[in-house]
């Protein structure tokens, strides 16, 4: 089986939260990739940089180990044609974080038209989804429902304080998908979401360079303990999911 790890992050030329571009460069990533026994990941640049040329320079150059998604800020008048400008030039789906581009995910006005254009160009919305209110599972789940054939990931299973609710609302909702990155809660991440959802709605993510891969390998295989079979559990949530996701070619 081929290692994919699908929430990765790249940028340059900016210091951002103690971090240099020296150390969030592409070869930094594939070296770190290449330690932990990673085949591909999927990138994306940051709320702060919002560089997503290098990202697609990058997938670009090494189409073998990376898939992109496009980072957009919904409140920017010309996202939807921004949006589909990087999808037309090669990524593979759309990145949101209302959390710091100042928007509630359940803004329909905002949010709705890029979800027409996911639709359109058959491509799945990852949307951060940490503990702030504005980014809520309930939200995941109103664009779920009136989105229905667009796959929906949830970031970081919206860990801490509202897992139950992811947990609950991907359960009903086949379009939701639970991204298992950045942070380690393993109340939230191992028997408890094992239990709720099963194996086929998780994807093995680092949040890179906040969370290293090893480690998140490590997290995914004890989650995958908690499965009937956690062999085949491994598989999905570390790649197998992801791929099946995106038609990826492994």
């Amino acid at each position: 089986m081929k290692i994919i790890d699908n929430h990765n992050h790249l940028w340059e030329g900016k210091k951002v939260d103690g971090f240099t571009d020296a150390k969030m460069g592409i070869k930094r990533l594939l070296e770190d990739m290449d330690e932990a026994g990673v085949d591909m990941a999927g990138v994306c640049t940051i709320a702060q940089s919002m560089n997503n040329e290098y990202v697609i320079e990058c997938v670009k150059a090494h189409p073998d180990r990376l898939f992109g998604f496009a980072f957009v800020d919904a409140t920017d008048p010309n996202a939807v044609d921004q949006l589909k400008r990087y999808l037309d030039q090669g990524f593979v789906g759309l990145k949101l974080h209302p959390r710091l581009h100042g928007y509630l995910l359940g803004n329909h006005d905002l949010v709705d038209p890029l979800m027409e254009v996911c639709r359109e160009y058959k491509v799945p919305m990852f949307a951060h989804g940490g503990s702030e209110e504005m980014n809520h599972p309930f939200y995941f789940e109103e664009l779920a429902k009136a989105f229905p054939d667009v796959t929906i990931i949830m970031g970081h299973m919206c860990t801490p304080n509202y897992c139950t609710d992811a947990k609950m609302i991907a359960a009903r909702n086949p379009n939701i998908y639970l991204d298992n990155s950045a942070a380690e809660y393993l109340s939230c991440k191992t028997g408890v979401m094992m239990e709720g959802v099963g194996p086929e709605k998780i994807l093995m993510g680092s949040d890179w360079p906040g969370s290293h891969f090893s480690l998140s390998i490590q997290k995914t295989k004890l989650s995958a303990n908690y499965a009937k079979d956690p062999e085949k559990a491994f598989e999905m949530m570390a790649g197998g999911n992801i791929a099946k996701i995106l038609n990826l070619k492994v």
